[in-house]
Order: structure tokens, then C-alpha cells, then sequence
């Protein structure tokens, strides 16, 4: 079992080892300091986050300092309402019959890569001191953006856990690192979900696991209206986009609050409305504009999922076919796929 991260980081480009040029260190782990490559190319470790940050793309970073405020917006996310909410759904969507199962599986695995791990929010729900037990099993975060230091403020002083500032479509790990990779809600906010997805599985070992969430390709009118929304918000800087969608969020309250119920006679397939009776919120939710309302979260937590989804640049939303053909294509193989009118959960394999 290799015990320092750096042994573990490798090159985003070349995927060639680093080695410390200079830096303090402590318990094999690298607190400050210069990591540089055999040709020359250096990056920093700042706070004990290795730092590979070059962004070229502009939509790239404006998603990055989406999630790099977002994150640190912790009063509208970390209450315990909002875990047991994210953690209930999340071992819906994965399978897991409970949150020991979920620590379990990942105590198996020599070593995870969480790609794209914000806050570490996620993680929190199951990475705990001694969530290891007797294993030797290790814990990896990357994020692209400053939200990389509230993970470790969070989860710093788990036992197992490292910390790595980067891109989730140029990892900066040697190609079958990992064991396992979670990337929950986060690839569709790349500039190629398709390319992100292959970039991870590069990095998975053979007969290692990929555990991803993506957005679901919507209706006509919820596509059109998401675009336009999307369009004009993120223009927006984030703390004026916060601010921006809260009528959105109060209508989606008030809706919700009538609590009233329509009948759709017959289906309306071109715009994938089926016949039934739905709930007035629910459905403009699902076929008109994004308008997400939990009565059991508060309304900053409610303006938060809100925010998560408009102020992204990107935000791409896929088939299943496609999902299927880009896995196929790069070597995983897919053995639990559940699909929910918000978006696809994968479970694969890596052949």
C-alpha cells in the first residue's frame, strides 16, 4: 500500500512522476512545496493540497467558481435535514441498502478516487474517523475549484484521506491508479461529459468500478427553458445569481403550497407529458423550469439546489445511448443503470 499521496500523482498530461523540488513535509505527506516533473514543469502544494490548476477554458472556470462559492456556502447544505435527504437518495440511485453498506463497499477498496469532490460533502455522508476499520483502504478528493479546502477543513482529520486540487478530465494520477471512482453530479459539468468519462476510466484499474450520477436529457419546454434560464444566470456573479434566483425558488415554494393536483386526459408524447394525474408543482418542475421545492429544507437549502442547477455554464444533459456507447467504448461495462426523470445512475465495471 503506497502511504504517500505523492507516490499516488503523476504528470495531468504526460502522466510522467513527480518528485518534491522543494517543501516541508510531514508523515510522508508534502505540506509545502514545488512538485516537478523530469522535463521541467512544476506545480505547487499549497496547505498540503497538491495544485494542478490550469484552466484555458472559460466556461471550465466559470463552472469552477460556481462550485468553488457554492461550496462554501455551508449553512445551506450541511444541516441534517439536507444530509439525510442527499444521503437517503444517493444510496437509492447507487443501490446501497444503508449507509454501513456504503462504507463497507468503500473500505474494500484499496484506494477510491472521489472526482470531483467539492466539499467533501458527499464523502461526509459515509467518511467518518475509523471508517476504514482493519483495511488499509485509502480515500482520494479532487476538486477543480477552492472548494478542494473546505474538503479538507471537513474531512482532514479522517484517517486515509488525501486531497488533490485538479480536473476530473486531465486527473493527475499514472492511468489504473484507482480501485474505485465516484463522481457524483459532477461530469455533465465538463466541457465534454463524454471526454471526462474517458479520462476517469483511464485512470481505473482493471476490474475496478466507476459510480457516476448524470442529468437526463429533459422535454422540449424544460430543455428550452433551463437553456434560457441557464443563459442568463450565469452571466451573473455568483453571489448575484444566488440572489437572482430566489423568486424562482419562492415561486417553486408557492406552487408547491397550493398543493393541488391536475389530470392530463391523454399523453402528450412531443412533449414527453404522459396522461395522469400530477401534482401542479411536479409538473411544471419536470416539463416546464426547473423549480425544486423541499418542504423539509429550508428555503437557503432549496435556493441552493436551484443554484446548483442554473448558474453552471455547463451543464449537459444526456441518453441513455449515449451514456451506453461512451462507456462501451472506453472498457466499462455497465452493471446497474437506474434512470429517474432527473438523471441516470451508473454503476460499471471496467473490463
Amino acid at each position: 500500500m503506497r502511504k504517500s499521496l505523492i507516490d499516488l500523482l503523476a504528470d495531468p498530461e504526460s502522466h510522467a512522476p513527480l518528485e518534491l523540488e522543494q517543501g516541508a513535509s510531514a508523515n510522508g505527506e508534502v505540506l509545502e512545496g514545488t512538485l516537478r516533473t523530469a522535463d521541467g514543469r512544476t506545480y505547487s502544494v499549497v496547505r498540503g493540497i497538491p495544485r494542478f490548476i490550469e484552466i484555458e477554458d472559460a466556461g471550465q472556470q466559470q463552472t469552477a467558481d460556481t462550485f468553488g462559492f457554492k461550496w462554501h456556502q455551508r449553512d445551506s447544505y450541511d444541516s441534517p435535514g439536507f444530509r439525510e435527504f442527499a444521503l437517503d437518495w444517493f444510496l437509492e440511485r447507487y443501490g446501497f441498502e444503508s449507509r454501513d453498506d456504503l462504507r463497507s463497499f468503500f473500505r474494500r477498496q484499496r484506494l477510491t478516487l472521489d472526482a470531483g469532490c467539492g466539499a467533501g460533502f458527499t464523502a461526509s455522508l459515509w467518511l467518518e474517523p475509523g471508517w476504514r476499520g482493519d483495511e488499509q483502504a485509502e480515500w482520494v478528493g479532487l476538486d477543480i475549484s477552492t472548494a478542494i479546502d473546505v474538503a479538507k477543513d471537513r474531512l482532514g482529520s479522517v484517517d486515509g484521506v488525501h486531497f488533490v486540487q485538479g480536473d476530473v478530465s486531465s486527473p493527475p494520477f499514472a492511468p489504473g491508479t484507482f480501485d474505485a471512482i465516484l463522481s457524483e453530479g459532477v461530469l455533465h459539468h465538463t466541457p465534454s461529459t463524454e471526454a471526462a468519462i474517458r479520462a476517469l476510466a483511464s485512470a481505473l484499474a482493471p476490474g475496478g468500478e466507476l459510480l457516476f450520477y448524470v442529468y437526463r436529457k429533459k422535454g422540449p419546454l424544460r430543455e428550452f427553458a433551463d437553456d434560457y434560464i441557464r443563459s442568463v444566470v450565469s452571466k451573473m456573479p455568483p453571489d448575484e445569481a444566488w440572489e437572482a434566483l430566489r423568486p424562482l425558488t419562492k415561486l417553486a415554494q408557492a406552487l408547491a403550497e397550493l398543493d393541488m393536483a391536475v389530470e392530463v386526459p391523454e399523453d402528450i408524447p412531443y412533449l414527453q407529458i404522459a396522461a395522469g394525474e400530477h401534482d401542479v408543482q411536479r409538473l411544471l418542475y419536470w416539463n416546464f423550469l426547473k423549480l425544486f421545492w423541499n418542504p423539509k429544507l429550508s428555503f437557503e437549502e432549496n435556493n441552493h439546489v436551484n443554484f446548483d442547477w442554473y448558474h453552471p455554464q455547463y451543464a449537459h444533459r444526456q441518453t441513455e445511448e449515449q451514456l451506453r456507447e461512451w462507456c462501451g467504448d472506453c472498457g466499462l461495462e455497465i452493471f446497474h443503470l437506474v434512470e429517474q426523470e432527473s438523471g441516470f445512475t451508473i454503476r460499471a465495471k471496467k473490463v
